[in-house]
């Protein structure tokens, strides 16, 4: 018996000089802090150094046909945050979390949820092209009015909204001289895209990996 307490004394005694006695556990971390963090490894993406790209529900379809939200995940070596019914406010509290000295670029593609309202984003895209970061904007993709649903998504999301938001965005960019990624013409034109018949809104098939494919591809 006196042996074996020989031995737990021994291992104490081994512990405490190794470790100090203190043991740090791991610490849950926000998504934003983990993304923040994996920053260095998010640049594989040639000219545009550290990528942090922002969308709405139709940027989650392009990963997932599922989810709701994708926060802080590394996709293809950009740090993605999109999430349904996003809008303005969501882009500007998703940045502030992240930290612009965190990116380099700023990919977008926003809009559909601001009913056709630019005004809000040019001033804060001028703003951050004023702190020395890149911006590329996606144009907002069409919907179809004829499958909207009568009521509210009639009211907020026809096509004449998108071509609203886009006009605006485009007059913005070619003053900047600001990278416009034409996804509006590219599913206008897709014969591989559609819009779903049910909500007018969303593309299938789903997930929309084509329209990811298609980004990535504007930005070598």
């Amino acid at each position: 018996m006196e042996k074996v307490y020989s031995i737990i004394i021994a291992l104490v005694v081994s512990f405490v000089t190794v470790t100090g006695g203190m043991v740090d556990l791991p610490v849950e971390e926000a998504p934003v802090q983990k993304a923040a963090e994996q920053v260095a490894d998010t640049t594989q993406t040639v000219g545009y150094g550290r990528i942090l790209f922002v969308g709405d529900s139709r940027s989650v379809d392009m990963f997932s046909a599922s989810e709701e939200r994708i926060l802080g995940q590394s996709i293809d070596g950009m740090t993605v945050y999109c999430q349904d019914a996003a809008n303005y406010n969501n882009m500007v509290t998703w940045i502030d979390g992240y930290g612009t000295d965190n990116f380099d670029t700023l990919v977008t593609w926003m809009g559909c949820n601001n009913f056709g309202d630019f005004s809000e984003y040019g001033p804060y895209y001028d703003g951050l092209i004023a702190k020395g970061k890149t911006i590329v904007a996606c144009t907002v993709g069409p919907t179809v009015d004829e499958c909207l649903l009568y009521g509210k998504d009639y009211l907020y999301y026809p096509n004449a909204n998108q071509i609203n938001y886009n006009n605006s965005l485009v007059a913005w960019a070619n003053k900047r001289g600001v990278k416009i990624i034409d996804l509006y013409s590219y599913i206008s034109d897709s014969t591989s895209i559609y819009a779903n018949p049910e909500d007018g809104i969303h593309y299938f098939p789903q997930p929309t990996t084509e329209l990811w494919n298609y980004i990535k591809a504007n930005l070598k």
